[in-house]
């Protein structure tokens, strides 16, 4: 029998193994960073009119093709999906945005996106149409202004 003895320990252990595994696998690994980069401070905002799903609709002023548009929804707190098509294939990833006040003569915010594959942008943002129309604007390396047009849709198509 005393041979025995340490088998009861050893499969208790063994137990308590795979039981920790398998409540891990249930724990939320969402390790998408939502919050500013350090050194912000509380100079950002996460605006509410943005929440809600986006297509883009124009862009410098011309209509965009179905394979040339994308989406943009706003989840809160700084969560967010982005929809696009490349070779004419539907993909998406997520994203993370704050917004922030802006010197712009344009307007008087900016808001910062992180995408997923680790591109960033900040573009000047503001609104018409009673908040269903929302501007994007940024000014590229070369100096180039690029005005996007995105319409509130109820919403992603896919």
């Amino acid at each position: 029998m005393k041979k025995h003895s340490f088998l009861f320990p050893l499969m208790a252990i063994f137990m308590a193994i795979c039981c920790s595994t398998l409540l891990t696998g249930c724990v939320d690994d969402d390790y998408w960073p939502y919050n500013p980069p350090p050194g912000w401070g509380s100079n950002y905002f996460y605006d509410s009119r943005l929440e809600g799903s986006w297509e883009l609709t124009q862009a410098n002023s011309a209509p965009v093709g179905t394979y040339d548009t994308n989406y943009m929804d706003f989840l809160g707190g700084g969560h967010g999906r982005y929809y696009y098509y490349s070779n004419n294939r539907p993909y998406s990833e997520e994203m993370a945005y704050f917004c922030q006040k802006s010197d712009s003569n344009t307007t008087d915010y900016q808001i910062n996106i992180q995408y997923e594959d680790g591109s960033a942008s900040t573009m000047a943002y503001w609104f018409t149409d009673g908040n269903n129309t929302l501007w994007l604007q940024w000014r590229t390396n070369n100096g180039h202004v690029v005005t996007y047009l995105y319409s509130r849709v109820s919403s992603i198509p896919w």
